[in-house]
């Protein structure tokens, strides 16, 4: 009896595929690309429409180039050269015809297993259109051309009149208009949010182009994209390019400076275009014939890491008009995507690597700069790959920055409150009134101090100051997720947490730092320790509050010990950030403040640094000169804090003073205890500060 045919399972010659989509690509596939030696196996798998594998071809691919185009609605094309063979030449019963599609595979062998076999990385999914193939006599090749399916709708038109109603989720637009042309195998598809939708009434006549209504939905809102992924799904997705918290974890560092023979960097290029930088971006849509309203939207560079914000270079503005647009959000979605293109694209970086086959468009990267030895991230532009066996991929990249989020309605009591408390109440005038009293230093007077209302996330930093090289203004950023919960009507800030948690002591703090970047300039003051701009900081409202938060120590000579131990760690160089932290660096101002003797002394060491230079060496001892040789100002400060005096008053209960510089136990200032309630007494401001323009960046 003669055995029934058994159809083979082409695939089974696939093993180990990584198709690029995975979140976190496996240890062996980032192995076997970092291998010093590379065997190369390209796999081209035929699938008939139903997706079903009819054939693999392996062995027959000579060369080609692979593209990727983050714009482009077509995002993958190339070419393939294959060796001569009658079944490749264009009939119905070739395995390149018109309902054919194909997957091409790259394959980097194993050589660290056995037996040996290869990580199959997907470079695409493709079509077959009527120009692909091409014989070319002399060199007895075949070269194929290569596109995604978004080829097949180029070209496209409606066949009936299309009708979309206003208020449909753009999602739903999207998918309609691709299953409209019989697309059924989708991938990612973002829902819409409430705004998200459609803004007007949609009809287009027959014979409009497919291609041309997928981009207008795709730009109804800037942030986003669309197209076909490596496996042949639509997708539509939005762009995480406002916030940090929200950009994909990066897939790949590439560090040319390393000596790691496992880095596969070649070749680094970066450019610049610093004429067109802009850093605010106005939109304004078209003004309705019922109402009279005209939509805007603004966004602007705030985040204090980019070098182009709008503090460190000024307010740099572009205004676009666009008539398409009807409301606020499109608009404000469109001056997103421009500040996304502004922003980005004038540092733009070039490298050539050893192929990362599972790389994407819209891919974060790490990219070590080979001149500042600074890592910063990439988001993929362009990718070009060539299969040849010493192939390189190239890749064209933009650098990441941020737009801070602003603060909507809800917020708008807790940002009049801080307001109040700044305009009225003193909340930066009076830590600067303290400063100047007890530290002897000042602002100016002369540059401007931007307050900036954001929203990050509950807890981290509550506030947080910036200076620049570029300019002496100032911005001091106050996240409002840590102040959800301010008492509206305390004059001291009352958040629901510690004591050591108001608002006036939290910017009073930042003002010490404030005052210290315009007094010495932020060039001096990026030299100083981080244990001395934190601990005199907190010295200046007291750090009692924050003391008795550390707890589950044995006894207190246990506790003070381990804050002895991490302020002498802390004098050597490290810095976690910590509650602890910060009491040690606290700490460490005391017992300075013990050494330099009286107020004169302290006016004399903060006045003595801004004639030192190279403060990063020996900061210590040009501080306090106090000691015959550098190394002995060390042993003396961790002498001074093993037996000062403000240990009695950090763990009494019953003594309501802050333990600050300004209170009765230190320079008394004021001939009485300072609490938490009067360490600032905000009934005697008179200005919103004393060295700074306010600025209130809105």
């Amino acid at each position: 009896m003669p055995l029934k045919y058994k159809k083979p399972n082409y695939n089974e010659t696939l093993s180990n595929i990584v198709n690029g989509l995975e979140e976190k690509v496996s240890g062996r596939a980032a192995s076997v690309l970092r291998q010093p030696i590379r065997n190369l196996q390209t796999t081209i798998q035929v699938l008939d429409n139903d997706g079903s594998i009819i054939d693999t071809i392996t062995g027959k691919t000579t060369g080609g180039t692979i593209n990727y185009d983050a714009t482009s609605l077509i995002r993958r094309t190339g070419t393939l050269k294959m060796v001569v063979d009658p079944s490749y030449m264009p009939n119905s019963k070739s395995v390149f015809w018109f309902d054919k599609k194909f997957r091409v595979y790259q394959g980097v062998v194993d050589l660290s297993r056995f037996p040996r076999e290869a990580v199959n990385f997907l470079l695409g999914t493709f079509w077959v259109n009527e120009s692909s193939l091409r014989f070319d006599k002399t060199t007895r090749e075949i070269s194929v051309t290569l596109a995604d399916k978004m080829t097949l709708w180029d070209g496209q038109g409606l066949e009936n009149k299309l009708k979309i109603k206003r208020g449909t989720p753009m999602s739903d637009a999207i998918r309609g208009i691709m299953e409209l042309v019989g697309e059924t195998d989708f991938g990612y598809m973002y829902t819409s949010n409430g705004e998200e939708i459609l803004q007007y009434d949609y009809e287009k006549e027959p014979g409009t182009s497919i291609n041309d209504i997928i981009e207008d939905f795709r730009d109804m809102y800037m942030d986003f994209i669309c197209g076909y992924n490596s496996l042949g799904q639509f997708e539509y997705r939005k762009l995480p390019i406002q916030k940090e918290e929200e950009i994909p974890k990066p897939k790949w560092e590439f560090d040319a400076t390393s000596q790691d023979r496992a880095d596969l960097t070649l070749s680094f290029q970066e450019s610049y275009d610093l004429k067109n930088v802009k850093n605010r971006f106005v939109v304004i849509g078209s003004t309705s014939t019922k109402t009279g309203y005209t939509p805007k939207g603004s966004v602007k560079i705030t985040d204090t890491n980019s070098e182009f914000n709008i503090d460190a270079i000024g307010t740099r503005t572009k205004v676009i008009q666009n008539s398409d647009l009807t409301n606020d959000l499109q608009c404000v979605s469109q001056a997103r995507y421009e500040m996304w293109k502004a922003a980005h694209f004038q540092e733009k970086v070039s490298i050539d690597v050893a192929p990362v086959y599972f790389l994407q468009p819209n891919d974060v990267i790490l990219v070590t700069n080979p001149v500042t030895k600074k890592v910063y991230q990439y988001m993929i532009d362009t990718i070009q790959i060539d299969l040849d066996v010493d192939g390189i991929m190239s890749i064209d990249a933009h650098k990441m920055y941020f737009v801070k989020p602003d603060y909507g309605e809800a917020d708008m009591p807790i940002v009049a409150a801080i307001k109040n408390g700044i305009n009225k109440l003193g909340w930066l005038s009076l830590p600067e009134e303290r400063i100047k009293d007890a530290y002897g230093i000042s602002a100016d007077g002369k540059n401007y101090l931007s307050i900036r209302f954001v929203v990050d996330e509950e807890g981290g930093w509550q506030a947080e100051t910036t200076a620049y090289n570029t300019s002496r203004n100032q911005t001091l950023e106050i996240d409002l997720r840590d102040f959800e919960k301010l008492n509206l009507k305390d004059e001291n800030g009352d958040v629901g947490r510690s004591k050591g948690d108001y608002a006036d002591r939290v910017l009073g703090h930042e003002m010490f730092h404030a005052v210290c970047n315009d007094f010495y300039g932020a060039v001096k003051t990026m030299d100083m320790p981080v244990w001395f701009k934190e601990g005199f900081a907190e010295l200046l409202h007291g750090g009692k509050d924050r003391y008795v938060t550390i707890t589950g120590f044995e006894s207190r000579e246990a506790k003070k010990q381990a804050l002895i131990k991490r302020a002498r760690n802390q004098l050597n160089g490290t810095w976690e950030s910590t509650s602890d932290d910060y009491v040690a660096a606290y700490l460490i101002a005391c017992a300075m403040y013990y050494l330099a003797g009286d107020l004169k002394g302290i006016h004399d060491m903060f006045q003595r640094l801004e004639k030192e230079s190279n403060l990063n060496l020996n900061f210590l001892y040009k501080a306090l000169p106090i000691t015959e040789s550098a190394g002995q100002i060390f042993d003396k400060v961790i002498d001074e804090m093993q037996k000062m005096p403000i240990w009695d008053f950090l763990n009494d209960p019953t003594d309501v003073d802050t333990c600050s510089i300004g209170g009765n136990h230190m320079l008394n200032l004021y001939d009485r205890s300072l609490s938490p309630e009067d360490v600032f007494n905000n009934q005697t401001a008179t200005t919103d500060s004393l060295g700074f323009k306010i600025k209130f960046d809105e």
